[in-house]
């Protein structure tokens, strides 16, 4: 039997960490190691790995290592040192490089190493004057790119040999809780509240549906609004072991997004989203009610297993949302469906696709 290669994973992490990127990663390293490949993370800090393990739901243990010894914010200089400082280790000869880090992805190329970086969103700053300059350069032909949506070529325009296309996924094995529904007549939100999210539109679907009640989880220091309503409750942010528990007490989940959708700093998403929260709210089986956004409608079928609605009519929102309490037939069939759509986005089957594609390296 052929042994398997190492894969080392880079990624530009302090753990624990409250980012939808920290869950991508810790989830595709446990399945990767399920998968019985042997795993290595690579950190900036972790300082409990039990604690991170827990707080991630990881059952399938892997190895990470810190590279600074402790939480350090990066800024340019300080992701050259992160890259060089993991660049002079000694690595297996026939090892495969998946990395979140462009300036890792860039200097390990000068170093003839194998790597496959993976994008979710356009790079900014200094970081895409130093990727222009080594493409310029021809100093990045054998990097390999996955990108969380096919639009990102249209900025790279890779050769569609060097490139595979991947959404997010989802460990179902998280979702097998027992628990119950428990908030009748209420619908929940669970994500950021940064701008583009809908936080603003839940608000005003409150208003005008007093009779339903609104549940919203997140980072309340990035709540932009303060209204006081009686049938509004925000809860501050909750680790990601407990979303699948939390999310089983509801019926229907919110994903009110907006036509411009804003990440952390100065990045925009709304172009390249496979939202990591659409995929749990499918595991959970949630009746999901969404924005209808070109971004994801290849998974997101209106009517199939979940209600799209014109982004911001509020009235269309509001009437569906009240039928749906009412609706069981119509419940029972999203519901299944979600769940059909959750099997076929796996963690595992990413990391089967990654796998295919790094032999062709």
């Amino acid at each position: 039997m052929q042994e398997r290669k190492k894969i080392y994973y880079i990624a530009e992490l302090n753990l624990p960490s409250k980012s939808a990127y920290s869950i991508h990663v810790m989830k595709m390293c446990e399945a990767f190691s399920k998968l019985k490949y042997d795993i290595n993370l690579f950190v900036i800090n972790n300082k409990n790995i039990n604690q991170v393990n827990k707080k991630y739901n990881i059952k399938y243990k892997f190895k990470v290592f810190s590279i600074f010894d402790s939480f350090v914010l990066l800024n340019f200089i300080l992701r050259i040192k992160f890259s060089l400082k993991i660049l002079s280790k000694k690595f297996d000869k026939e090892c495969i490089f998946l990395s979140r880090s462009i300036i890792f992805s860039l200097l390990a190329c000068l170093f003839k190493k194998k790597v496959i970086l993976e994008l979710h969103h356009e790079i900014t700053g200094f970081s895409k004057i130093m990727y222009f300059f080594f493409k310029n350069l021809n100093l990045i032909n054998d990097l390999k790119f996955i990108f969380l949506n096919k639009n990102l070529n249209h900025i790279y325009k890779i050769e569609k040999e060097k490139y595979l296309v991947l959404d997010d996924a989802v460990n179902l094995e998280d979702f097998k809780v027992k628990q119950g529904l428990k908030y009748k007549k209420t619908c929940v939100y669970i994500g950021s509240f940064f701008e583009g999210k809908g936080i603003e539109q839940i608000f005003r679907l409150a208003k005008l549906n007093k009779n339903i009640n609104f549940h919203l989880y997140g980072d309340k220091k990035f709540l932009n609004t303060h209204q006081i309503l009686k049938n509004i409750k925000v809860f501050d942010f909750i680790s990601y072991n407990k979303i699948p528990s939390i999310l089983s007490k509801y019926e229907i989940a919110l994903m009110p997004y907006q036509n411009k959708v804003k990440g952390r700093s100065s990045i925009w998403l709304e172009k390249y989203m496979s939202p990591l929260k659409m995929f749990d709210y499918l595991a959970a089986k949630m009746i999901i009610v969404a924005s209808d956004l070109k971004v994801y409608k290849h998974i997101l079928k209106n009517n199939y297993n979940c209600v799209l609605i014109k982004v911001n009519n509020d009235a269309l929102w509001s009437q569906n949302i009240q039928k749906l309490f009412k609706n069981y037939r119509k419940k029972y069939k999203l519901k299944r469906n979600a769940l059909a759509t959750a099997k076929k986005f796996s963690w595992e089957n990413r990391c089967k696709k990654i796998i295919f594609f790094s032999k062709k390296i």
